[in-house]
C-alpha cells in the first residue's frame, strides 16, 4: 500500500478531506484508511472503488449560484 492508495482512495470516498494538509491526515489515521484499502485490496474493489470518484460537495452548485 502506497501514499498513493491512500490519496486515491479518499478523493473517491470523501473528497472534501483532501485539503488543507491537516485534514486529510486526520481523516486518514481517524477513520482506518489504510485498513481500508488494505481491505478492499483483498477483496479486489479496491480499484472499482477509487475509479467512482465523487465531486465535492462545493463543486456541484453553478458558479451563477456561487457569485
Amino acid at each position: 500500500m502506497t501514499e498513493d492508495d491512500l490519496f486515491n482512495w479518499v478523493a473517491a470516498v470523501a473528497p472534501r478531506w483532501l485539503s488543507p494538509e491537516r485534514s486529510y491526515r486526520n481523516y486518514v489515521r481517524s477513520w482506518d484508511v489504510a485498513g481500508k484499502v488494505k481491505a478492499a485490496k483483498l477483496r479486489g474493489t479496491f480499484e472499482a472503488t477509487i475509479a467512482h470518484k465523487k465531486t465535492p460537495w462545493h463543486g456541484r452548485f453553478a458558479l451563477d449560484q456561487i457569485v
